[in-house]
């Protein structure tokens, strides 16, 4: 649930209101897997609301509040994985966040909720031609104009009309790709925001699925479905140990 801009091509997208959700979902058809990843608190709700009109059996449920560049990487990764292993989702983003390294320079950091900046630096954000580095990865804020992020293999960037400094991407990587977002995430008039990728999506999701991997996983006792953390995304309740058929068949 985020705007067209902002996500991978082929993601199914819906307005964060749970009628636009059941909407969207009831168009994919009988399809037995589904995974719903909210990026924002009304997204989350929506999607809690529409497992319960629907049913939560077919429906896994993400909440992956993220800056955009970060929130378009994970999706990408989200939509490798293969359908008998859309329970592992939280496991994978996981290691999407390792690796890769998330960072913007903002204008200001009075709104931002997470990280929060100290009071001295919330004072700062008065004072004309201020700069922020908001290093997400790191979840630390400090008053420097150098976003500073590692050599990788591709770049995801985007700006504000005017951005706080010029950056170059292709210092980052090979390639590059830029989202247009409202920057409603810093709540800063001016930013710029950078999500580096330092490994392939493809050899961090063949990691995460090898046979020996998924066969290690645990089973949610409910469901059935492999699951990694302490709740299953498809039943909302803590995993407790056991086993049962494989599903297959799914969309992110």
């Amino acid at each position: 649930m985020a705007p067209a801009s902002q996500v991978p091509e082929g993601t199914v997208l819906a307005a964060p209101d749970a009628e636009s959700v059941v909407a969207r979902l009831l168009e994919l058809g009988d399809a037995e897997n589904v995974l719903v990843v909210a990026t924002d608190r009304p997204g989350l709700e929506a999607a809690r609301a529409a497992r319960l009109v629907l049913g939560g059996e077919r429906l896994g449920l993400l909440h992956h509040p993220v800056p955009p560049t970060a929130s378009f990487v994970a999706l990408a990764a989200l939509r490798m994985l293969p359908p008998v292993a859309l329970g592992l989702a939280p496991a994978l983003l996981a290691a999407v966040t390792h690796d890769s390294r998330t960072a913007a320079l903002v204008s200001s950091v009075s709104a931002l909720d997470k990280p929060r900046p100290t009071m001295s630096l919330d004072l700062a954000s008065r004072l004309p031609g201020s700069v922020f580095r908001v290093d997400w990865t790191a979840q630390t804020v400090t008053r420097s104009d150098a976003i500073d992020l590692p050599v990788g293999i591709a770049a995801v960037t985007t700006a504000s009309e005017r951005p706080v400094r010029d950056v170059d991407a292709a210092a980052w990587g090979p390639t590059q790709i830029q989202l247009d977002t409202d920057g409603a995430f810093w709540g800063a008039k001016r930013w710029f925001e950078a999500t580096v990728l330092l490994r392939p999506l493809e050899e961090t999701v063949g990691a995460l699925v090898r046979p020996d991997v998924v066969a290690a996983a645990h089973r949610c006792a409910s469901c059935g479905r492999h699951v990694a953390g302490d709740l299953c995304v498809f039943c909302q309740i803590p995993v407790l140990s056991g086993a049962a058929p494989v599903h297959s068949g799914g969309h992110v």
